[in-house]
């Protein structure tokens, strides 16, 4: 099955390729136990999941774009032939992009499961070493809670018209029992088990507040697992939940500046408004494939922006996030200038996995619609956002506001298609015109799912496509 040798295999590949300092043997897969032996190895398989998940074909870029080039914001110009069945939302099961994601995305649990499956760490870890034991198990958990809800909302049925409540895989083993034939979870068993790996990473995190990894923002922690419980329940629709993450963080860290926007997002170290950063270094996604190449490469640039964005999410003339430094009109074409800059060769810009907008903009929408709302203030966190861009703020909280303030704020982040998704909107036709026009595409569309890779299709018998495919 491609999730099991992709969870055996490709993510000890990488971390032998990128950390030299590993220790692991390469065919530890084959063996009969993990093998780590100390603090330092726990510490270099969790590292080498950032390295996987950082890559082109998952955070690094593929998993951006799903999220924005199948919505209303952009689309692909087709330049270099890369991405335009997924502008168009014309895909089948044998498109290698969509292989990608579902792979790296897999691959990025084997090393938590092979840690969070380990019963003999006790011994292997000092006890002066527990507090840092702990916050890598925290690390895994969380990591492994948030790579299945990017599967899910990917490849899920959530929120389709057909494929009620097929969700996908939970992988909780390195080597598991289950051989090549792994059937889908249910989105309600998904949505458990995230759960489950939540509260267990912020468990781990409360016992490891004399860690000396806290405060690295290019690692998962506490803040950041309460952030991704704000995200994950927002999408579920669970805003209770929702609050109960974000309560805990919305007020902690400062809101970016307008005047400081475009160098909060061309710094390459995590900015006080960041809470998890994944790191590019200097080798990772280099050349075509980082994701400002594709962005506006002057070879490619292949994603542009729809140029009725501007009346469409109806921007104010002086928002800082449709200014010439963010979005700018090239050639003809209307690109993304501001969020991940870097030039063309270097691709080193962090991708900005949580930040503090994203929260309070989630803290707002749990507000307006828990179970027992507070309108006056939602519309308070609501309007602090385009308070700190130099925008117009609103009178009142409702669902259509949360969601533009969103599509401004969270643009060219991947964010938009889930949105959408969630809420039952339409897909808008932008421009008919367009190349690689996907048209409109009607609430609760197949099309809001990725095809299952047809490999994994063939390899595991008791995998079931999504309908459509």
């Amino acid at each position: 099955m491609k999730i099991m040798k992709a969870l055996k295999t490709l993510s000890f590949v990488l971390v032998l390729l990128t950390i030299s300092s590993c220790s692991l043997d390469p065919v530890i897969a084959d063996q009969g136990d993990t093998q780590i032996k100390d603090l330092s190895d726990l510490r270099t398989l969790m590292d080498g999941t950032y390295r996987t998940m950082v890559n082109y074909r998952y955070w690094g870029r593929n998993m951006i774009l799903a999220g924005e080039v199948r919505s209303d914001n952009t689309f692909s110009n087709g330049r270099s032939n890369r991405y335009p069945n997924w502008s168009k939302m014309d895909l089948n099961d044998r498109n290698a992009r969509v292989e990608n994601l579902f792979n790296y995305a897999y691959a990025s649990v084997a090393n938590p499961n092979v840690i969070l499956n380990d019963e003999d760490l006790d011994n292997k870890v000092s006890k002066e070493q527990e507090a840092n034991k702990n916050y890598i198990i925290g690390e895994a958990y969380a990591i492994r809670a948030m790579v299945h809800f990017d599967l899910l909302r990917t490849f899920g049925q959530t929120y389709l018209n057909e494929g009620d409540n097929l969700g996908i895989p939970y992988m909780t083993e390195f080597k598991g029992e289950q051989g090549n034939n792994v059937p889908r979870n249910t989105v309600s068993e998904n949505q458990e088990q995230i759960y489950k790996d939540i509260a267990q990473a912020i468990s781990y995190f409360e016992q490891a507040t004399s860690s000396s990894y806290n405060g690295d923002k290019t690692r998962m922690s506490l803040d950041a697992t309460y952030a991704l419980q704000s995200r994950v329940g927002i999408y579920f629709k669970d805003y209770d939940y929702a609050y109960e993450g974000s309560k805990e963080i919305v007020d902690k860290y400062p809101i970016t500046a307008a005047d400081q926007y475009v160098e909060y997002w061309a710094d390459d170290a995590p900015g006080p408004a960041s809470i998890f950063e994944l790191e590019q270094n200097s080798t990772d996604n280099q050349g075509q494939n980082n994701i400002g190449y594709i962005y506006r490469g002057l070879k490619l640039g292949d994603i542009e922006v729809f140029k009725t964005l501007y009346d469409d999410a109806n921007f104010d003339e002086n928002d800082v996030r449709f200014s010439s430094e963010m979005i700018r009109e090239d050639n003809g074409f209307y690109r993304n200038m501001g969020k991940y800059p870097a030039d063309d060769e270097s691709g080193h810009d962090n991708i900005k996995m949580f930040r503090i907008a994203e929260v309070v903009l989630n803290h707002a929408e749990a507000l307006h619609l828990k179970s027992s709302p507070n309108d006056a203030e939602a519309l308070n966190y609501l309007n602090k956002i385009p308070q700190h861009r130099n925008a117009n703020t609103y009178n009142q909280v409702n669902v259509d506001n949360l969601l533009q303030e969103r599509r401004k704020e969270l643009l060219f982040e991947g964010f938009r298609l889930y949105d959408l998704a969630r809420y039952g909107r339409d897909i808008k036709d932008m421009d008919p015109g367009t190349v690689n026009n996907h048209g409109n595409v009607e609430a609760g569309s197949y099309k809001f799912a990725l095809p299952i890779p047809r490999h994994e299709m063939d390899a595991n018998k008791k995998m079931e496509q999504n309908p459509g495919y």
